[in-house]
C-alpha cells in the first residue's frame, strides 16, 4: 500500500450570530478567557422538492488574554461575528457520561456590525506590540476551566 503524506491543516472561518451574551472568565492564574455560542446558517434548495431551506449550525468559540477582555463587551446575543481559529476538542463528564466537544480556539474575531470598530489580533510580534500567543489557551490542560 502506498505511504501518504497527510498535511496538517486545522483552520476554520466562520461567521453567525452569538446566542447569547459572552462570558468573560479568569483561569486560576489569571488569564483572560471568553465564551460564547454562535449560530451560522446556511441556505440549500432540497433537490427532491427544489424549495429553499435553512440548516443552523451552533458552535462554541473560546477568545484567549486581553484580547477577550476587549471584545467582552462588545459580543452580546445577537452580535453578528466573523471569526476565524482552528477547532479543538475536550472531553468532559455529564450525568457520568463522558461527552467531547469540539469548539473554536479563536485567532481573530470581528465585530459585523456597523459603527463597531473591528478588532483583530496583531499580526506581528515587534518590540512593544502584542503577541498573537495571548490567544492561545494555558500550557497547562489541568487549568482549562471545561
Amino acid at each position: 500500500m502506498a505511504e501518504y503524506r497527510i498535511p496538517n491543516v486545522n483552520s476554520i472561518i466562520i461567521s453567525g450570530r452569538a446566542t447569547s451574551d459572552s462570558t468573560l472568565s479568569y483561569t486560576e492564574s489569571g488569564k483572560a478567557y471568553l465564551r460564547f455560542r454562535i449560530a451560522s446558517n446556511r441556505n440549500y434548495r432540497d433537490k427532491n422538492s427544489g424549495e429553499w431551506k435553512e440548516d443552523t449550525t451552533f458552535v462554541s468559540a473560546t477568545i484567549w488574554g486581553s484580547y477577550a477582555e476587549r471584545l467582552s463587551e462588545q459580543i452580546k446575543k445577537g452580535t453578528p461575528v466573523l471569526i476565524e481559529g482552528r477547532l479543538t476538542s475536550y472531553t468532559r463528564e455529564v450525568d457520568g457520561l463522558r461527552r467531547t466537544e469540539v469548539s473554536i480556539a479563536a485567532f481573530k474575531t470581528q465585530v459585523l456590525e456597523k459603527g463597531k470598530t473591528p478588532y483583530k489580533a496583531p499580526d506581528t510580534t515587534a518590540e512593544g506590540e502584542e503577541d498573537t500567543e495571548v490567544m492561545e489557551p494555558p500550557g497547562d490542560e489541568e487549568e482549562l476551566p471545561f
